[in-house]
């Protein structure tokens, strides 16, 4: 079973590639596996560590559990031991998660990646009594929590991490979508438990909170190419400060892709909280880097002004995957 100790390297989010003509409702076997297959090795040989399916832009929320299982088996065959596999779980009920974290284990998925239930507004005793539970149930799959407080109606105090390391010892990593506000004492009090992993493009606030202390991130903007946050991850380890800004600065030069405005508020009522997985999906295909198919039901619609802003980071992150794909990249795998 993975630890803490294994999380360590670049984490990248893909979408679930769907086929051209399954996007309807009517559909019962969605995804394209060929494509997934191709996706993964794509992905891999840059020199990631993980892959995290079923989450926002995997689309976890629109895809069947038979279609989750078959993409699964596909990305585990695909991937043959080369990188650890995440798999999404987030339902309405413990039951329910504790039941696809099994069936994904016994196709040799090892870790889940896991929101709480979607229903009620979590209170700490139920938040961290719900991952307990979990550890309990599938004592040998490690936990990845996807701390999203938009999605999942909850702020994810430090009371919730110190509870997690008294009563969940199968949670090993957090996926930060919470924010930065206490990220520091987050840190601290999780150390040697559970490693908080900052994603896009919230790792460049982790470096100015904790500099090289970051060995582990996660990204859906690598799914347009890992190099760029390969390298990135590596300076970062290097301790070298001034390569780690020149590299984030190239970042910074990338066009966003959400419109001025879209993330105003920094909660639900934002537009970002209602386009993302649209997002994840028309990047991909405007990238022409992976077929990733139309988006599931419900969430098909994506403004003019948003495609637009998606089409100009795509260019923009294609010139910069450029630069970084001609250097001789090393894989960002465990530290030494």
């Amino acid at each position: 079973m993975l630890t803490v100790a294994d999380i360590s390297g670049v984490y990248v989010l893909p979408p679930t590639p769907c086929l051209p003509d399954a996007g309807g409702w009517e559909a019962v076997d969605s995804v394209d596996l060929d494509e997934t297959a191709r996706m993964t090795d794509w992905l891999i040989k840059p020199g990631v560590t993980g892959l995290g399916l079923f989450g926002t832009t995997g689309e976890g929320h629109s895809l069947l559990w038979t279609e989750k299982l078959r993409c699964a088996e596909t990305v585990v065959e695909a991937a043959a031991g080369r990188v650890q596999i995440f798999g999404g779980v987030t339902a309405l009920g413990t039951r329910e998660v504790i039941h696809q974290m099994r069936g994904l284990r016994d196709v040799g998925v090892e870790g889940a990646l896991v929101g709480l239930p979607l229903w009620q507004t979590p209170t700490i005793e139920n938040a961290v009594g719900f991952f307990a539970d979990l550890s309990a149930a599938v004592p040998d799959m490690a936990v990845m929590v996807y701390s999203n407080s938009w999605y999942f109606k909850f702020d994810f105090p430090l009371e919730f991490w110190s509870g997690l390391v008294d009563s969940a010892p199968t949670v090993v990593a957090a996926k930060v979508t919470h924010g930065f506000r206490n990220y520091r004492e987050e840190v601290e009090a999780t150390a040697g438990w559970i490693n908080m992993i900052p994603g896009d493009p919230g790792i460049f606030i982790a470096w100015g909170l904790i500099g090289s202390a970051i060995d582990a991130v996660w990204s859906t903007q690598a799914a347009l190419g890992p190099e760029p946050v390969v390298a990135l991850l590596a300076a970062i380890r290097s301790g070298d400060a001034e390569l780690v800004e020149e590299i984030i600065a190239d970042f910074r030069a990338v066009p966003s892709y959400f419109p001025p405005g879209a993330m105003a508020n920094r909660d639900h009522t934002d537009d970002f909280a209602r386009y993302n997985t649209q997002v994840a999906k028309w990047r991909l295909n405007a990238s022409g880097l992976i077929a990733a198919g139309p988006v599931r039901p419900p969430y098909t619609d994506l403004p003019e002004s948003w495609k637009r802003q998606v089409e100009l980071e795509v260019e923009g992150f294609a010139a910069l995957r450029a630069k970084y794909a001609a250097d001789a990249v090393e894989p960002v795998g465990l530290r030494d």
